[in-house]
């Protein structure tokens, strides 16, 4: 019988590709998203949806009633102020617990961020055991809500923090696959800067594992492809996939953050936040997103499948057949 498993942020872009991974896998799976939610990256799938209101527990506890594994992806990336990362991406995961803990769930999977940790102070990768400085109001409200999952959820947890994630149905690397495209390559600041990274497939491959090992039980594991990548490297990748030559432009760190505070006094305008503002800004600045996954290698035994330009190559792919490039 097939194992029933529900998916928060299912029409996000991790999350509708962990339910294609799911659904490959023979799991039962079940969406759960809001009333407003363009459910576009789901057209065509045999799932069922659940609409919930993450502010009632009453609707969150019914939708999840039945289930046996919750991957809790839903979450803001970019919100106005510090209070609206708070309400979504701690409270929601705080109602959430709630509204199971007298269910019989098997396990919560909680995708987090390397945000919720911090930039690594070097060239060499953080692990898990370092202390977190989150460095963004993302960051702290992730790693807010992964305190609370430690101290007070009362079923089996474990914790994914990937690094910057690409794949299809990805939108913000499409914006720089669209630069590259147009010959620009934009670097932030004039030092070099070093980024983890994974493909799409490999990060829900290393989720599902996480739910289906017990020795995950109570743990929090990074997530990337286990190599050091400088963005230098990933606009090189993109050259090569695309066959196209882009002109790096370095962008003075000042110039950003003015054109983050335009957009922070403008944002009452608009109905969403812009990418770049100063929570974003404060994270482009860093030098170091570095981070291990070394433990994911040894207790789950993740091996990454996608190198930087066969992700690359299927994700270029993947853009220019559905013509999003």
């Amino acid at each position: 019988m097939k194992q029933k498993v529900i998916v928060t942020g299912a029409n996000g872009f991790v999350g509708c590709n962990l339910v294609r991974m799911l659904m490959s896998k023979g799991y039962d799976v079940t969406c759960l998203v809001r009333k407003t939610s363009n459910l576009s990256s789901l057209k065509n799938l045999s799932v069922r949806f659940e609409y919930a209101n993450f502010n009632s527990i009453d609707s969150l506890k019914k939708s999840c009633n039945g289930q046996e594994y919750i991957f809790h992806l839903a979450a803001k990336v970019k919100e106005k102020s510090k209070k609206k990362y708070f309400e979504i991406n701690l409270d929601g995961t705080i109602n959430l617990l709630i509204a199971v803990k007298n269910l019989n769930i098997k396990k919560f999977i909680f995708l987090s961020s390397q945000a919720a940790s911090g930039p690594s102070k070097s060239k060499t990768p953080k692990t898990e055991k370092e202390t977190e400085i989150p460095v963004s109001y993302y960051g702290k409200s992730k790693l807010a809500a992964e305190e609370y999952i430690k101290k007070y959820a009362r079923i089996p947890w474990t914790i994914i923090r990937p690094a910057s994630v690409f794949g299809p149905f990805d939108k913000d690397f499409l914006t720089y696959f669209k630069l590259v495209q147009k010959g620009i390559a934009p670097l932030v600041g004039f030092e070099t800067k070093f980024i983890s990274m994974i493909f799409i497939d490999d990060m829900t491959n290393l989720i599902i594992k996480s739910a289906e090992n017990p020795n995950s039980n109570l743990q929090t594991f990074f997530a990337n492809d286990g190599n050091v990548y400088s963005w230098q490297d990933f606009i090189s990748t993109l050259e090569k996939v695309m066959g196209k030559n882009a002109i790096r432009i370095n962008i003075p760190v000042p110039f950003v953050y003015g054109l983050a505070f335009f957009n922070e006094i403008t944002k009452y305008f608009r109905k969403n936040q812009t990418t770049i503002n100063f929570q974003k800004v404060k994270e482009m600045k860093m030098k170091y997103w570095l981070c291990s996954s070394e433990k994911a290698r040894r207790i789950l035994n993740f091996t990454p499948e996608f190198s930087l330009e066969k992700g690359i190559a299927k994700t270029y792919k993947w853009y220019k057949e559905k013509q999003w490039l």
